[in-house]
């Protein structure tokens, strides 16, 4: 992954300036809902004199002009040009600070100015922002004589110096040691400052024990890797982050073979948002409608692509899951998987039929707590690593009864849900990341084309054989909920945690049901004469586990208009 970063901030730098490189964006003010302002102190070194306070809307266009790069948490930043928190702070501790031990007349011109108007200074400053929200961004610099700090070459060399001094104030810093990206034998440092994810402010990470000293062990990186990571990394952050159901993921393409020239890859450093002109109609697996997977599964597998799934906690970030080098080829499987769930199903199978029985652990919590659960399914899926199908159908039926259960009161979303279970069970078929014991074929019977729709499925008389029962249980339900508005025989399906002999007292308990509302037509007969059939071809104990059983029932119960067109005449089939 960092050499495919490497490998992106390098092309990148090859027609940018050291500076653009150099140059951050502050936190937070990326988000235009924020409305970041810039405020600034007015200094006019021609007349001796300080000019006032002047804001503007934050522009990304001029960030080279603003000129903000981090430093010290306790001191200045690498330029005049500081995060305003709280302005006698920021305005001492950053902006003033910064001249200190500048020995250049001009600049200690501007620290003269700034220290004799110190006072004035942070009162209007304190006026003009009074009634900024708590939140909003608010960036403090100068204008010298009407200019931008960034339009001086002074104030740039010193961010270009400052950021190497920076480096070496940090204590990591190693002579002639073997730079972990390049391999060359530099002067390396161990406190890169490139990823939120990546700490050796704690004594426990870094090697070697409690000598920060140790720190470039860890990860070793001369100053041209460190930029060519800054740049690349700042480029993946501003063009290919993408959602990802309540996550972010960044997606990091990489070229594998420097002779063939990847046409996506050279898309994508030059002007990434032409990749999404390339189709008019996409196809997605994601939630988000920028998601270019479609297009790089046509790619030859010259290249590979690396999914970094990142979650925002306070002012760091924490990696929830790598995925590393899938092909595109891999990528094309899985959509072929989609189109084939797509064209049995009728529908658009998307991973948040996944993320549906994945987000949170009980009907009451609002932040999702499954997120493991959920990447881990989705690193098999890209990975091609077999699924414990128990798992699924634990988490399947546990939203499928909370539905169920909900749906007794005309809420919920029970058909739905189970429908989102057949797609996701379906696609996982497709890939092979879950397998189903095969049994002996029965003799025909009228419902077979039905099941060889879904042959994996069904390939147990008993799978069968529930799924029917579900069918006319539903019928049985319909029928009650017609005559008196309600359904009293759900009692029977105990919130569908039906055993195997919970499963076979049902069908006479249906069957005698329907007599006695005189709704045992021929058809139901039918579906109850399959039904029995198929139970005993299944014989005793089916190994079936509970969740996978009550499963093909759900199933059997939403899929009753499959069922009704196969028994009743087409017509009919609605009236039943």
């Amino acid at each position: 992954m960092l050499a495919a970063i490497k490998e992106f901030g390098r092309r990148k730098r090859e027609t940018n300036d050291e500076l653009t490189t150099l140059i951050q964006t502050p936190k937070g003010f990326e988000k235009r809902e924020n409305d970041p302002k810039v405020i600034f102190i007015k200094v006019n070194t021609d007349r001796n004199r300080f000019d006032g306070i002047e804001l503007e809307d934050y522009d990304s266009q001029k960030i080279c002009k603003y000129l903000y790069r981090r430093g010290s948490s306790n001191g200045p930043d690498i330029a005049p040009s500081s995060i305003l928190t709280e302005v006698n702070k920021t305005f001492r501790g950053k902006i003033l600070s910064w001249f200190k031990d500048k020995t250049d007349p001009f600049l200690k011109k501007i620290q003269s100015i700034l220290e004799q108007n110190q006072d004035e200074i942070t009162e209007q400053v304190t006026k003009r922002v009074a009634d900024f929200r708590k939140n909003q961004g608010k960036l403090l610099t100068l204008k010298i004589n009407g200019k931008y700090i960034g339009e001086f070459e002074i104030f740039k060399e010193w961010v270009k110096t400052g950021v190497r001094i920076q480096t070496r104030k940090s204590g990591t810093v190693a002579e002639k040691q073997v730079c972990s990206l390049c391999g060359e034998r530099k002067e390396v440092s161990g406190d890169p400052r490139v990823f939120t994810f990546y700490t050796i402010d704690k004594p426990g990470f870094i090697a070697g024990g409690l000598d920060k000293k140790s720190a470039w062990k860890n990860f070793p990186l001369c100053y041209d890797c460190k930029l060519d990571l800054e740049e690349g990394w700042k480029f993946i952050k501003e063009n290919l982050k993408f959602k990802f159901y309540g996550v972010d993921y960044y997606l990091i393409p990489r070229q594998l073979i420097s002779e063939v020239k990847s046409e996506i890859i050279n898309i994508l450093i030059g002007n990434p948002k032409k990749i999404t002109l390339t189709r008019e109609v996409k196809k997605r697996i994601t939630n988000d409608e920028t998601e270019i997977l479609d297009i790089l599964k046509e790619e030859q597998d010259i290249i590979t692509v690396n999914f970094l799934f990142l979650k925002e906690e306070q002012s760091a970030q924490r990696i929830l899951l790598l995925i590393e080098d899938v092909f595109p080829s891999r990528i094309r499987e899985i959509f072929q998987a989609k189109d084939e769930v797509d064209k049995i199903m009728n529908g658009n199978f998307t991973l948040g039929c996944i993320r549906t029985f994945f987000r949170t652990s009980s009907p009451g919590k609002t932040q999702p707590d499954l997120d493991k659960y959920f990447l881990e399914i989705v690193n098999s899926i890209f990975k091609g690593v077999m699924i414990d199908k128990g798992l699924l159908f634990r988490f399947f039926m546990s939203e499928i009864r909370n539905q169920f259960f909900l749906s007794e009161n005309n809420k919920g979303d029970f058909s739905s849900r189970v429908n989102d279970a057949l797609m996701a069970i379906l696609f996982l078929l497709e890939l092979k990341l879950v397998v189903f014991k095969e049994v002996k074929v029965m003799a025909d019977s009228r419902f077979d084309q039905f099941f060889e729709k879904y042959p994996a499925l069904f390939q147990h008389p008993a799978k069968k054989g529930v799924f029917l029962l579900g069918a006319l249980t539903q019928l049985l339900l319909n029928k009650q909920y017609a005559d008196r508005e309600s359904a009293p025989f759900r009692k029977n399906l105990k919130s569908l945690k039906l055993s195997e002999s919970d499963i076979r007292a049902l069908l006479p308990k249906v069957q005698n049901k329907l007599e006695e509302y005189k709704a045992f037509d021929q058809g139901k007969r039918q579906i109850a004469s399959e039904i029995s059939k198929y139970l005993l071809a299944a014989g005793e104990n089916w190994k079936i586990p509970l969740d996978e059983l009550n499963f093909y029932f759900a199933c059997g119960m939403n899929m009753i208009d499959d069922v009704k067109s196969i028994i009743y005449e087409k017509q009919n089939a609605m009236e039943v």
